[in-house]
């Protein structure tokens, strides 16, 4: 497997995301559509997200969402362009609903640091609540739609209903446990085991929304797996080498077969 099948790897599901979008029709409401993450158990809030309406946002109309009556706005995110950036005034968190993103933090110094990888499900915005500002740059991956959900909203919702309150409260712990877990990676795993780590992470989200925990495409470049488990990009493309020729895993352009499920998650686990 040579370096150019890596660059540019897709962490995505195989159906092209874009293609279960609620299209907007210019810049009014849409059509009221079921949530497809509420109705397969993939939203972190259901209770915390009315959906009677729901309304379309995109670069056409400046970035601003209409204003629905009632029920969640949506935003589109085109490839490339940001949800929101560090320093951003805090005022929602967004549930993607479709697509996927990468979280980026900049240090003074200019130093990038990928965060995290969200696909449809994840909760955005978290990172605002401390100080009222992002603290993360929120890039698309790949086209997105996320729903836009007011902090503020979202806070008296909690107050008058318990179960919405645990809900928000679970989502806060889901990220705080996943940064556990990447430090837990950074600190103590070697270069193949972090990518092995890495890749069983994407498995398993694949797998808990729907689709094939196997086979799949990745949207993310060699240079952001790289900030991401804290390694050179030419390591990273050993580490797939190394991978591939034990048989474990499949790459072809895009696409990435895993041949070997109990082998990645053994090493994917330090073992």
């Amino acid at each position: 497997m040579g370096d150019g099948a890596m660059e540019n790897f897709d962490a995505s599901p195989p159906v092209p995301p874009m293609a279960r979008m609620p299209r907007p029709s210019g810049p009014g409401p849409a059509s009221p559509a079921p949530c497809k993450l509420a109705a397969t158990g993939a939203c972190l809030v259901p209770g915390l997200c009315r959906n009677p309406k729901t309304a379309v946002a995109s670069r056409a109309n400046g970035g601003r969402p209409p204003s629905p009556a009632g029920g969640v706005t949506r935003r589109i995110v085109h490839r490339g362009q940001s949800l929101y950036r560090a320093g951003d005034a805090f005022a929602n968190l967004y549930q993607l609903y479709a697509g996927s993103m990468k979280l980026r933090i900049t240090n003074s110094a200019g130093m990038e640091q990928i965060a995290s990888f969200p696909i449809a499900g994840a909760l955005l915005g978290l990172d605002g609540i401390d100080t009222g500002h992002y603290a993360c740059d929120a890039i698309a991956l790949e086209d997105s739609l996320t729903c836009i959900l007011p902090f503020a909203d979202l806070v008296a919702r909690s107050r008058a209903d318990a179960p919405s309150a645990l809900q928000l409260s679970r989502a806060i712990a889901q990220e705080t446990n996943h940064y556990r877990r990447l430090i837990m990676v950074l600190a103590g795993m070697n270069s193949e085991e972090r990518v092995a780590h890495f890749l069983q992470d994407i498995s398993e989200r694949m797998a808990a929304g729907g689709y094939s925990s196997r086979e799949f495409v990745l949207k993310m470049t060699r240079a952001d797996i790289a900030r991401y488990l804290g390694m050179k990009i030419e390591t990273v493309s050993r580490a797939f080498t190394r991978l591939h020729l034990a048989r474990i895993l499949d790459v072809r352009g895009r696409h990435l077969r895993i041949r070997d499920p109990d082998a990645l998650r053994r090493l994917g686990a330090g073992r």
